[in-house]
């Protein structure tokens, strides 16, 4: 009898885990996408800035563009290894779990572990 109780409440625990993933998964899509929104006013702010003075100080907004972009890549990583996923910084190739060499099988590059 205490068998079938542990099957169900192990069954609830693995749905639950499952349910906050998702959850997870769609937080971090949520705050890229808000990210990558963002870079595009700045960059429209950038251009009317320079249409009004061309000789003007950019860097302030350039750094901003920067920041967000490394937040980006970031919450890419994080939505990576909550897939499960391991992806080479140079090339960009992605691969599963299983692959559990420590170069990439494309480029060559040395794996990071996330």
């Amino acid at each position: 009898m205490a068998g079938i109780f542990e099957k169900i409440s192990g069954a609830g625990k693995g749905v639950s885990d499952m349910s906050k993933a998702a959850s997870d998964t769609n937080n971090l899509k949520k705050k890229i996408a808000y990210e990558q929104e963002r870079i595009q006013e700045v960059m429209q702010e950038i251009g009317r800035q320079y249409y009004a003075n061309p000789k003007g100080d950019y860097s302030a907004l350039c750094a901003d563009i920067d920041d967000r972009k490394r937040r980006i890549n970031s919450m890419k990583a994080d939505l990576h290894s909550l897939k499960g996923l391991r992806v080479c910084g140079t090339c960009g190739t992605k691969f599963d779990e299983k692959y559990t060499f420590e170069f990439c099988g494309k480029c060559g590059t040395r794996l990071t572990i996330e």
